[in-house]
């Protein structure tokens, strides 16, 4: 063949592969993850860039789950929004302005909306109707110090199965265990009093917030809430539980000072990471059936543009492939979404080399979450106020739920 045709071809080939600038679909991306979390959801955005020439991919850190909330607020007035969103509370700015666009896209054949949990679509509603996918979705997860248990003489082959169980457990360990000699001292502690909170209300059968046609209204100041506000005092009283020390159980923990922690799956990677911490996991106790509230960030689409919302649903539907999607979750500390994400080779390592991945995974068939609404935050502001005023006995437990859920009625109300 002569140079000449060799070199034709060649440029013709080059130009069937370049796509002109012009031509690129442009989507701007916000996430609002950072460290391990973050550098994992950028390594799959250049996945997809580079498999994907005709798109062109903006993305950003957008700040933490409450400052991209406000910067997503603002940008959606100013018509400044990013196309796509992995953000906590997604349903607020999709499914609040009555933008069910990805509820229509769930049944193309290469998504399979029936292999992610059940529970875990319920954090992508809104009213009742899909308007996110769900990507880095946690659970509460009870951690134990290994050497503090063993030196209270504690088998947690047979774990305590209710609170009432893991009480007397934990009673123990804080009488036996103590292997640094601390007068500061404890037997169980909770990062974020609200989430375990909420789980314990869904265990006892209390819903948390009643929803009736569009009207939403607080539900745990009732006899079941009750119950589980009067064993959290028990928690105090009988003095296993330090009064308002939440925000430094984590570090009480990591210290030896603390025996059980209820903390984030997010923290499994990373504890898991260090081989001079010696910390397991059991499934979470509860009270008439097992139960854990969902937590996390969901993608979201918020572009206005019908070509660019097709282009950014590729890209989720890309994020949310049981193989990036678990990749993601494994490196992370989040969970995998889907349940064939737990038959990859990869999963079944985590689970065999590490228990705790075991308790987390095993525990989504059991998570929940209840409906979203606007005034969620205020919900969990409030629940954490009043949780603090039991602890410190300002207000008995019914009086203490009651304050809070007159107030987010009158929230709601507005």
């Amino acid at each position: 063949m002569k140079k000449s045709v060799m070199i034709c071809i060649a440029m013709l080939a080059l130009a069937i592969i370049a796509i002109p600038v012009g031509a690129q679909t442009k989507l701007k991306v916000w996430f609002a993850i950072s460290g391990d979390s973050g550098e994992a959801f950028k390594a799959l955005l250049e996945k997809y860039k580079a498999a994907n020439p005709d798109v062109a991919l903006d993305y950003s850190y957008s700040g933490n789950y409450a400052d991209t909330a406000t910067k997503v607020s603002a940008a959606l007035i100013s018509n400044t929004a990013p196309d796509v969103a992995l953000m906590a509370a997604g349903p607020l700015y999709t499914g609040a302005r009555n933008d069910y666009f990805i509820e229509s896209k769930l049944n193309d054949a290469d998504f399979n909306k029936n292999d992610i949990y059940p529970g875990v679509w319920d954090y992508a509603k809104y009213n009742g109707r899909i308007c996110a996918v769900p990507y880095g979705i946690s659970t509460p997860v009870l951690y134990y110090n290994k050497a503090i248990l063993a030196k209270a003489g504690i088998d947690l082959k047979n774990p305590p199965k209710t609170w009432t169980e893991f009480l007397q457990t934990a009673k123990t360990a804080q009488a036996k265990g103590n292997i640094s000699g601390t007068p500061d001292f404890w037997g169980f502690d909770v990062t974020d009093v609200g989430w375990l909170f909420k789980t314990m209300l869904y265990q006892n059968e209390n819903t948390v917030i009643s929803v009736k046609g569009t009207k939403i209204s607080p539900a745990f100041n009732d006899d079941k809430a009750v119950e589980v506000a009067n064993f959290w005092k028990r928690l105090i009283d009988e003095k296993i539980m330090p009064v308002g020390q939440h925000a430094n159980a984590e570090k009480k923990f990591l210290a030896g000072n603390l025996a059980f922690l209820v903390a984030t799956s997010a923290r499994i990677a990373r504890w898991s990471s260090d081989p001079n911490m010696q910390i397991g996991a059991i499934p979470m106790p509860y009270f008439k059936r097992p139960s854990v509230a969902l937590g996390g960030n969901v993608l979201v689409i918020l572009s206005r543009d019908q070509k660019t919302k097709e282009a950014a649903w590729k890209l989720v539907k890309f994020l949310a492939t049981k193989e990036n999607q678990t990749t993601f979750a494994l490196k992370t500390g989040y969970l995998p979404i889907r349940k064939s994400g737990l038959s990859l080779p990869e999963a079944k390592e985590a689970v065999t080399a590490n228990q705790m991945y075991a308790v987390a995974f095993d525990q989504l068939d059991t998570s929940w979450s209840y409906w979203h609404f606007e005034q969620m935050g205020t919900m969990d502001y409030l629940l954490a106020q009043a949780l603090d005023s039991l602890e410190r006995n300002v207000l008995s437990p019914k009086a203490t739920l009651d304050k809070a859920a007159n107030e987010l009625q009158a929230e709601i109300d507005g």
